[in-house]
């Protein structure tokens, strides 16, 4: 199974805001998903559902947990994209249980809980903790890019609660989402 470093990561998220040309903030995920050709359903879901990307084909379908706050869709929408852009690689060997086919062409992945949760370790489980965590850096690269947090975190006394809501709203994530990314930059010290 292939890995995939930070850094590609975060080229990738930057070659689909390309090509789908969005500039603004924040992110317009509608036309991101657009540009990629997936459909997004809200659904009713278990709670501790986020979202399934269903992919038959050139069919792509997005089911996003539709009780969960407009921040959380948005991640869960760009999570389950990183999905489709890093992991949807079709296999036509020993499927080896790493993906759940149905009809042998339709791949389906699912975000449940934390990337550490135990479901992902589980026997039958459609990703591990690794690809877990490299969605979710996907989607932070996604809807947070770098330069653009770097140049807003610049314009921001960072260590004042108000400064990061302010900056989660412009960004139109949640405030913790923003804290770890501001983390991962390295725009922020850590504990």
């Amino acid at each position: 199974m292939k890995r995939h470093s930070p850094q590609h990561i975060d080229l990738a998220a930057q070659d689909v805001l390309r090509q789908a040309n969005v500039l603004s903030l924040p992110v317009d995920l509608d036309r991101v998903v657009s540009s990629l050709n997936v459909r997004v359903h809200e659904e009713a879901m278990e709670e501790d559902v986020s979202a399934v990307l269903i992919v038959k084909g050139a069919q792509r379908h997005i089911l996003v947990n539709k009780s969960h706050s407009a921040n959380r869709k948005r991640f869960s929408i760009a999570h389950e994209l990183g999905h489709l852009i890093l992991h949807d690689e079709v296999d036509t060997g020993d499927l080896d249980g790493e993906r759940m086919f149905i009809d042998r062409q339709i791949r389906v992945y699912h975000r449940v809980g934390e990337a550490s949760s135990p479901i992902y370790k589980q026997d039958g489980s459609l990703t591990d903790e690794v690809q877990e965590r490299e969605a979710n850096a996907f989607a932070a690269s996604l809807l947070m890019p770098a330069h653009h947090v770097t140049r807003a975190a610049l314009e921001r006394d960072l260590f004042d609660e108000l400064s990061v809501a302010s900056l989660a709203r412009t960004f139109g994530v949640s405030e913790q989402a923003m804290s770890i990314r501001l983390q991962q930059l390295q725009l922020v010290a850590v504990g």
